[in-house]
């Protein structure tokens, strides 16, 4: 006898759909096949819906800007839980050593939240570079944020700026050990931002913010990682990327024999100069152009950009008066994967390049598979049942963001999760949270120190 089985369903991998019934037991998947004569505590009929794996979102961020913390992480984790994502990937960015930081969260973490989380944590100091073997090896966390443009004006409380000492002394740490330990980079270039930024604001013009930051400053970032991470062996994740030549340096990159992964993110797949809002959406990296969001579209089809993150932010109406004192951000958490079925609806990707990106890529790069992101007998039981017919239109009073704005409100998307499943126990069902604070749990991830040649 089963806890669960879900039949009548279209399951999807990355390989095939195909129609059969999912067994659960013990919070793992343990059968699939015929529902002929089986039996189960519950029993659901998906009325030939898909099946996919939970999303997981490999760029989360709890508590920005400045909300308390444990709030944030309920918001945080159910915004995941009503849009489809059972496992996030947060930033731990705290002003303390790496050790404690995870100490002092991961109580916290399992308290409130509603879905499962591993953690990334930033790089700011020698300190914390001399602590990646232990973190990676024993703590259970291997990747790590280099905040590239983030100091003087940019700087953001433990946000303080980085060197080249401290990319190459991080590098070099990370490049000693194995996958999936890795190097997750924010690339843009601080220094020429400070100087067209203070231009525009000397002639008194109120640019788009893309053109603060244009496309080169993006791909300059880049150019000067990879050439870090040739020296080093250290493998490279391109967070958040958002032009049309980032791809081909991806293409570059692993040409010149580097291990180079690429994300991007909803928001830059879909908003542009022509259809968001210049203060309400100010993020960084900016919002490009339409040419950007075909461009990405592009490479999310043809392999090149492995993942999709989400990379919310979840800023208030109060902190979005004008272009320049703005605090970046925006949320998108709960839309992600619905702008993805949307565009599988368009015909930019299929329905299993869809799991690919908002799945199964994100669950082996960061060394999550296959206990996560995918269906298969001895995975956890992280499923979604969903309607890729359904058009539903955004609307504020709908959404768990602990901000009170969303650049989609009023967009229609087409294609949407309606129940959400974690280990086997349904935690959303039609946008309602059925789920229970503190079932989330922290799911650790460990690299080993490469053998000497």
């Amino acid at each position: 006898m089963f806890d669960l089985l879900l039949k009548n369903g279209k399951i999807v991998t990355t390989d095939r759909t195909y129609e059969a019934a999912i067994g659960v037991k013990g919070g793992k998947i343990v059968y699939i096949g015929t529902d002929d004569n089986m039996e189960a505590k519950e029993i659901v009929d998906v009325g030939g819906k898909y099946i996919m794996p939970g999303g997981i979102d490999p760029h989360a961020h709890i508590q920005w800007p400045n909300w308390d913390w444990e709030e944030d992480c309920e918001c945080t984790t159910k915004t995941a839980a009503a849009g489809g994502i059972t496992t996030i990937i947060h930033y731990l960015n705290e002003p303390i050593d790496l050790i404690e930081q995870l100490e002092t969260r991961l109580p916290m973490f399992e308290k409130h939240a509603f879905v499962d989380a591993a953690f990334h944590e930033g790089i700011f100091d020698m300190n914390e570079v001399s602590e990646i073997e232990e973190m990676s090896t024993k703590k259970g966390i291997c990747s790590y944020k280099f905040y590239l443009p983030y100091k003087g004006t940019e700087a953001v409380g433990n946000l303080t700026g980085i060197d080249d000492g401290i990319i190459f002394a991080g590098f070099r740490e990370i490049g000693k050990l194995t996958a999936p330990a890795l190097a997750c980079i924010h690339a843009e270039n601080y220094d020429v931002y400070n100087i067209l930024r203070n231009e525009f604001m000397e002639k008194g013009i109120e640019p788009y913010w893309t053109d603060t930051r244009p496309n080169w400053v993006e791909v300059e970032s880049i150019r000067k990682v990879v050439s870090f991470a040739k020296p080093t062996g250290c493998p490279l994740y391109l967070v958040h990327l958002t032009t049309r030549e980032a791809p081909g340096e991806i293409i570059k990159a692993r040409a010149e024999g580097v291990t180079c992964y690429g994300e991007t993110c909803p928001e830059y797949l879909v908003l542009n100069i022509d259809n968001c809002d210049n203060v309400r959406d100010k993020r960084n990296p900016p919002i490009r152009r339409k040419e950007d969001n075909e461009a990405l579209w592009k490479a999310l089809a043809d392999g090149t950009i492995s993942t999709v993150g989400s990379d919310s932010g979840d800023v208030s109406s109060k902190d979005k008066k004008d272009i320049w004192s703005a605090i970046v951000g925006t949320s998108e958490t709960q839309t992600m994967l619905p702008i993805i079925f949307n565009g599988v609806n368009e015909g930019r990707l299929s329905i299993n390049q869809a799991v690919a990106v908002t799945s199964t890529n994100a669950a082996k790069i960061f060394g999550l598979y296959p206990q996560k992101g995918t269906i298969e007998v001895g995975a956890d039981a992280d499923m979604i049942v969903v309607d890729m017919d359904l058009v539903r239109e955004v609307k504020q009073e709908d959404l768990y963001y602990i901000s009170d704005i969303c650049p989609y409100i009023g967009w229609k998307f087409k294609g949407w999760p309606v129940e959400t499943y974690l280990r086997g126990t349904r935690i959303m069902k039609d946008n309602k949270i059925l789920g229970e604070r503190g079932y989330g749990r922290y799911v650790p991830r460990y690299a080993k120190i490469k053998e000497s040649e």
